[in-house]
């Protein structure tokens, strides 16, 4: 990810080897305790404890698919006033399987940081279905 070395920015470096590395306390350490996720499918209250349970077998699921880590290939930072900044992602994942031609997957999300004190993603909003995508492209089973 090359982008302007911000704290915002500096933020998602961080947030994008935690997740290629799959250190689940890492990864939720990202998030506020309780944070807002949002979908294609509608929006919910996440307990950051109940999000860390959830990882793990996403992470399965990806690793059978093929995907060994993330990337953000751009970060669109808007500052909303002295505490929240606005980040529009838009984040890659390669996938690779034995004798199938690799496939980039490249999937939007929006994320609200608190920004006072140690950063804290308190809203994510996933702008696509990832795993819609991943029917149509034929890497995950209808």
């Amino acid at each position: 990810m090359e982008q302007p070395d911000t704290a915002i920015n500096r933020f998602f470096r961080d947030f994008e080897s935690t997740n290629s590395s799959g250190d689940i306390p890492a990864i939720v350490s990202h998030f506020a305790d309780v944070f807002m996720a949002a979908g294609p499918q509608g929006a919910q209250a996440v307990r950051a404890a109940d999000f860390a349970l959830a990882l793990p077998k996403r992470k399965q699921l990806f690793d059978s698919l093929g995907c060994r880590s993330t990337a953000f290939v751009s970060v669109q930072e808007t500052t909303l006033d002295s505490r929240y900044t606005m980040a529009r992602t838009r984040c890659e994942f390669p996938f690779v399987r034995d004798q199938v031609d690799p496939q980039q997957v490249l999937v939007d999300s929006t994320f609200i940081v608190d920004t006072a004190g140690d950063f804290k993603i308190v809203f994510y909003l996933a702008n696509q279905d990832i795993m819609a995508i991943l029917k149509e492209r034929g890497l995950l089973p209808v």
